[in-house]
């Protein structure tokens, strides 16, 4: 197998180091004057060569071994985490470590599209939350859009999460 040429050993070091591949790219090769798409795709590429993918994997696990960070360790830090907010009444707090908890372990993936349904999904979640702490409705609503409204369903898994641990934490 061919060596990986001095660039694409340093794309897959700033890889690694940054987490993001056209930052990588941008940092290595001369994309001043290319737009973000062409940056993003050329990124793509390089991780797609097999070589590439390579060094990077060998990378990531021996930065992971060297800082001993595996996804049980991840996972019991979270909890740990949630434990404590819970102890302190810290429903928010509590949330977002069971959130990272489910990411973690590829059971919540967040899709967001770039076309602006981000502004939508961030406030959809806002709505669900909202929901979730306050059904009666005596606070104002994050946002009263019409995809909101019928997102308020009673069977919405985030919201039913969300009131279970609204309820963990008003009977401790």
């Amino acid at each position: 197998m061919e060596k990986l040429t001095p660039k694409q050993d340093a794309f897959a070091q700033a890889y690694v180091e940054t987490g993001n591949a056209s930052e990588a790219y941008r940092r290595l090769y001369d994309a001043a004057r290319m737009k973000p798409e062409v940056v993003a795709v050329k990124a793509s590429e390089l991780l797609k060569n097999g070589k590439v993918t390579v060094r990077v994997e060998a990378l990531q696990a021996r930065h992971a071994k060297r800082h001993d960070i595996t996804i049980d360790s991840l996972t019991a830090e979270l909890e740990q985490a949630r434990a404590v907010a819970m102890e302190q009444k810290q429903a928010s707090a509590a949330v977002s470590a069971t959130l990272g908890k489910a990411k973690l372990h590829g059971l919540l993936v967040e899709k967001v599209k770039a076309e602006g349904d981000v502004n939508l999904y961030v406030s959809s979640l806002r709505a669900a939350h909202q929901r979730a702490f306050d059904p009666q409705g005596t606070t104002p609503a994050a946002a009263d859009s019409p995809h909101e409204k019928a997102e308020a369903a009673q069977d919405d898994p985030y919201v039913k999460a969300l009131r279970q641990l609204h309820e963990v934490r008003d009977a401790s």
